[in-house]
């Protein structure tokens, strides 16, 4: 049976520190060890639990610098200037390697929105995983995720080519797609389709590759009016979330678990697979 990463995107959401908090406790509960793309500014405004995440054996990566909802165009990798990405990543990768006191290795761009230049510059700045292309994945008017130039990129671990992401190649970053089936495999999926479906999903994509990547974010487990979300946040974002999600994601950990699956962090698949 395949690995399952078990990841969570630390938005700069004011307030959802909680939310993370709860999310380390499922996991220490649970014996679980996840890989956390924080934001910089989260980092920044949070260090020591970042700090103490790192020291149980959970994983850090970058998730941008701030990656604001719902402006997208503030912040993304793939519209924007090479200047400005450099910028931003700079940015983070500073913060959060001030935090740790080691540079961290894996990205995962806002809203999966990446190209070839942000992994040339992913590449410069010592990065070595990346976690962005979604591969098998389309949203339609229900996300932010409509471009299909990844879609038949590998659901596997790969290593892509430098002018075309989606397909195999030479570059030394190692691509861990998201996992998807038309439907993401994540925490919005999980509270909109339910256990079963999500278990179904998570078994299917199973056979299609070796690590099955599931994502959360630690707002989706904080009571809204707890929370600051930028106006304009779309409704699906600030809807259906709060911390009785904790009790169906410990469920669906011990379902997954069930199934054979194998808990590791980004790096360890780096590590023991021949990609």
């Amino acid at each position: 049976m395949a690995w399952f990463l078990l990841t969570i995107d630390a938005d700069w959401i004011p307030g959802s520190d909680k939310g993370l908090k709860a999310l380390l406790h499922v996991c220490s509960v649970m014996g679980v060890k996840a890989t956390i793309f924080a934001t910089g500014r989260f980092c920044l405004a949070y260090p020591e639990m970042i700090a103490a995440a790192a020291a149980d054996g959970h994983e850090i990566g970058v998730h941008g610098w701030e990656h604001p909802m719902p402006h997208f165009r503030a912040e993304n990798y793939r519209f924007t200037s090479v200047a400005q990405r450099r910028r931003w990543l700079s940015q983070a990768t500073d913060a959060i390697a001030g935090v740790l006191k080691q540079m961290p290795r894996a990205f995962r761009a806002p809203f999966l929105w990446t190209d070839a230049q942000t992994f040339g510059l992913l590449e410069e700045l010592g990065y070595s995983i990346d976690s962005s292309i979604p591969a098998r994945r389309f949203d339609g008017l229900l996300g932010m995720v409509n471009h299909v130039d990844y879609f038949r990129a590998s659901l596997a671990p790969y290593h892509p080519d430098c002018d075309r992401p989606a397909l195999r190649g030479a570059s030394a970053l190692l691509e861990v797609p998201p996992s998807a089936f038309l439907l993401p495999l994540n925490m919005s999926t999980l509270r909109f389709v339910g256990l079963r479906a999500a278990v179904w999903l998570a078994r299917t994509i199973a056979t299609r590759t070796p690590v099955v990547n599931f994502y959360c974010h630690p707002w989706e487990f904080v009571s809204p009016v707890e929370m600051e979300f930028p106006v304009g946040t779309p409704s699906r974002h600030t809807r259906a979330i709060g911390p009785g999600w904790l009790r169906p994601l410990s469920a669906f950990i011990g379902a997954v678990r069930a199934s054979g699956f194998q808990f590791c962090t980004i790096s360890e698949v780096a590590a023991c697979g021949s990609w």
